[in-house]
This record gives structure tokens, C-alpha cells and sequence, in this order.
């Protein structure tokens, strides 16, 4: 019996669905999002013989290519190889991680914390490991993808509030059964957004509905808070249950990390899937996040010029006529409703040697496309003023203004 052409899991591929919705999107827009980075600079980057203004890193504090950075990874390549060739619970575990980890649980101020491969597996790793079939999480509309896909993989019952509607998580939590175990689970900062998550509020309201909270904050930690702990320094509260977070940005390297109580991390290191059956991180990106927490904590001048540039450039964008929706951080949108004058806009400021990042559904909602800035500690208020002059300019050439 031969099989029908349904039957092919390519044949999805080339449905008709599928082809449409890739189609959306014309080869020179798709280039424009998959440029190739030839080498970075303080606050530039070089691509095609360019050099140009980079503002779509997530490199925040200007350390992925510091050269004391550099230079610890070199190091520990010489020292401890390329590869720990082995899971953390086999023979992946070497000094590095266990320095990592406690200097992670100082900065965080948090009893304890275990370091994962990437920000990702670290979101998959926790929730995956916590929930069962007969949980409920309940997760912001635009919970990051990470998120969403740990819950799947837990097979627990999911449920969402609107984007900080602390009114909506109110409802939800209403509507779930008393006896049933919860989990909150919120970005510190969002990542297209740029938005804080209300976490004195959406603590206040979940502990009182005998739920537990996680928050990733990926673009919080390093960034935000007076000795850039992250997002709960910056409200003045103890961290969550639960903290999440990478080592891919403000830090500059490559991991993710899991903070909680003691009993919570022991239980990871023996029931998360993501890091058990994962190589550990490698000794260059070790070495060099350890060098890296060490000047977010000496140089606290890094993190004051990246916050100057940011409050300028919203408050300047906004006098412009640019929508930035409700960023208050170094994540600036500039959202457009239609993406192929988006398209344009991106394309306008490329054309001027500065690097922009187009963003469309699904990492956005559909009606809301957006050119997606992000700023560095590597930028100065003159490279601020370039980037406002061509946005102004193509801007009212395009179209884009709300003019007062």
C-alpha cells in the first residue's frame, strides 16, 4: 500500500497555507534581516566593507568584544580546552562553573544558582522540571518564546492574562481551582517591548492566590537597578521564586543561569532534562562571563551612559512623532503598521551605515510591526544625535511621523 502525498512530512512544506505565509515577505526584506556581521566595534559593527552604527544588539554593556573579555576566554581555552566533552552530571563540571555560580548568586543576591547552556535550555530546564499535567502556569500574552515552549514541554495546563493587565492576572488566578498548584511566569523586561514587567504588583497578586512566580529576565539582569542586578533591584523588592536569565547579553558571552532556593536548584541538577543530557558550557564562555560580572561590578559608568542614551533617545523619538509603545528601557521599538514601510525604514537607515533590526509577526503582533533598537554602553549622545537626524529625515520622506 503505497503512501498518499499527505502522508509526507514535507508535504506541509509546500501546502499552500505555508507557502503564502512565507511569501509574505519579499527576498530583499528577508536580507535585510539576515545580514552577515563581518566584525564588531565599540558601537559598530562591519558588514558587506561597511562599517555601521550598530543599534540591534543585544550587547548592552558593550562586553562581548571588551579585550580583558577576550582575553579570559583565550585563557581557558589554553587551560582547560574547547570543550568539557561531558554533562555537568558526568565529567562537565570544572571549577569555572562553580565560581560561575557563586558569583551569580552574589550578584543576584539569591540563595543559590545553577548555570545552564544557554537562556533557553535554562527556561525549558526549570519549567519543564517543575510542572506536571496537573499544574497550571499562567503566563503574560507576550511571555517570551522560551516560555511558552517549556510549558508545552511540561504538558501543563496554560493560561494567559493580557499584556500587564494585573486586572486580567486577577481574573485568571480567580477562575483556577484552589487546590491546584500555580505558576506566574513573566519577563523582567520584554523583549520587543522594552517594557518592566509590574512585578511588586504581579508578586503581591500571585502570592496571594498561593502562586509561585518565575520571571526570566534576560534583558533585565546586568541592566537594570542601581548595581544592575535586574528588574527587581530596579523596583527595590527581593528577587522571586524563581529568576531566569542569559549571559548572552549584558554580560556578552553565551548561557543562561536558574536562581532559587537551595532545595528548588538541587532538584534541577537532578530533574532537568536540558541540563542533564546537555554538554556543559564550554571554558572560554565560562571564563569570559566571569571577567564580564567583574566589570559590570567595577564599572557602574558603563551602565550610566547606556541609561543616559537610552532616556535621551526615547524622550527625543517621542518629540519626533515616533510610536515607541510604552519602552521605558534600552529596547526601543519604533512601531509602524505596516511592514513594508517598515521595510523601508530599515532599509533607508542601512543605506546610511546604520544597522537597525526589522521585526515582524510571529515575534510581534501582526499589526504591529517595528524596527527594534537597542542601545550599548559603547554609544555616545553625538551617535544618539546621527541616528535621530536620518530618522527624522527618512521618517517625514516616508511618511512615518505623527507630527503634533
Amino acid at each position: 500500500m503505497s503512501p498518499t502525498a499527505n502522508a509526507d512530512i514535507f508535504s506541509k512544506i509546500f501546502s499552500r497555507h505555508v507557502q503564502r505565509s512565507l511569501g509574505r515577505l519579499e527576498p530583499h526584506q528577508i536580507a535585510l534581516g539576515m545580514r552577515k556581521v563581518d566584525a564588531l566595534g565599540p558601537g559598530t559593527v562591519v558588514t558587506s566593507g561597511r562599517e555601521m552604527l550598530m543599534f540591534s544588539s543585544n550587547n548592552y554593556l558593550g562586553l562581548a568584544n571588551d579585550p580583558r573579555v577576550m582575553e579570559c576566554a583565550s585563557r581557558a581555552v589554553q587551560t582547560w580546552g574547547a570543550s568539557t566533552s561531558g554533562s555537568r552530571l558526568l565529567n562537565g563540571t570544572n571549577e569555572l562553573h562553580i565560581e560561575l555560580e557563586e558569583q551569580l548568586r552574589a550578584f543576584k543576591q539569591i540563595e543559590k544558582v545553577v548555570v545552564f547552556s544557554s537562556g533557553y535550555m535554562a527556561n525549558l530546564g526549570v519549567l519543564s522540571a517543575l510542572l506536571t499535567e496537573d499544574d497550571v502556569v499562567v503566563i503574560d500574552k507576550l511571555a517570551h518564546a522560551s516560555i511558552i515552549d517549556g510549558c508545552k514541554l511540561a504538558g501543563a495546563q496554560v493560561r494567559s492574562f493580557k499584556h500587564q493587565d494585573l486586572e486580567s492576572l486577577e481574573m485568571v488566578l480567580l477562575s483556577i481551582e484552589p487546590e491546584r498548584s500555580k505558576l506566574v511566569v513573566v519577563d523582567g523586561v520584554y523583549s520587543m517591548d522594552g517594557d518592566f514587567a509590574k512585578l511588586p504588583d504581579i508578586i503581591r497578586i500571585a502570592h496571594r492566590h498561593g502562586a509561585r512566580v518565575m520571571v526570566d529576565d534576560a534583558h533585565g539582569t546586568g541592566v537594570a537597578g542601581p548595581n544592575g542586578r535586574g528588574s527587581a533591584e530596579h523596583f527595590g523588592i527581593d528577587e522571586p521564586d524563581i529568576i531566569t536569565g542569559t549571559l548572552s547579553k549584558a554580560f556578552g558571552c553565551y548561557g543562561g543561569f536558574v536562581g532559587a532556593k537551595k532545595e528548588i536548584i538541587d532538584f534541577l541538577k537532578l530533574s532537568s532534562r536540558s541540563f542533564i543530557y546537555s554538554t556543559s558550557l564550554c571554558p572560554s564562555a565560562t571564563a569570559a562571563v566571569l571577567q564580564a560580572l567583574t566589570i559590570t561590578r567595577e564599572e557602574p559608568e558603563r551602565r550610566e551612559n547606556l541609561w543616559r542614551c537610552t532616556n535621551y533617545l526615547l524622550r527625543e523619538l517621542k518629540s519626533l512623532g515616533f510610536d515607541t509603545g510604552h519602552s521605558e528601557t534600552p529596547i526601543i521599538p519604533i512601531i509602524l503598521r505596516d511592514h513594508n514601510r517598515m521595510f523601508d525604514l530599515v532599509a533607508a537607515l542601512d543605506a546610511e551605515s546604520i544597522f537597525v533590526s526589522p521585526v515582524v509577526y510571529p515575534a510581534c503582533p501582526k499589526h504591529k510591526p517595528r524596527v527594534r533598537l537597542s542601545l550599548m554602553a559603547d554609544h555616545t549622545l553625538a551617535d544618539i544625535d546621527h541616528l535621530l537626524d536620518v530618522l527624522d529625515t527618512q521618517g517625514r520622506r516616508l511618511g512615518l511621523l505623527r507630527l503634533n
